[in-house]
């Protein structure tokens, strides 16, 4: 599996749109993601090309941004 990260951008009906690792951004159908697929989340692609939930990822992700916040506003 490759170290690249996607995250769901936003899902419209049956598109899902990702942004990809280089912060482009892509159209899929939705039947090609696990069924709790939603947005905000951050996702893998294996060797077959077929896209996993990173819960790890995201973890870290939020966390990040959650120290950013409270550094930009001053709380800890």
């Amino acid at each position: 599996m490759n170290n690249e990260y996607y995250s769901v951008s936003r899902i419209e009906g049956n598109i899902v749109v990702l942004e990809n690792p280089d912060k482009t951004f892509s159209e899929y159908d939705i039947d090609i993601f696990p069924l709790d697929v939603k947005e905000g989340n951050v996702l893998k692609k294996d060797d077959k090309g077929k896209f996993f939930i990173d819960l790890a990822e995201e973890k870290l992700r939020k966390e990040r941004l959650l120290k950013l916040q409270n550094k930009i506003f001053g709380k800890k």
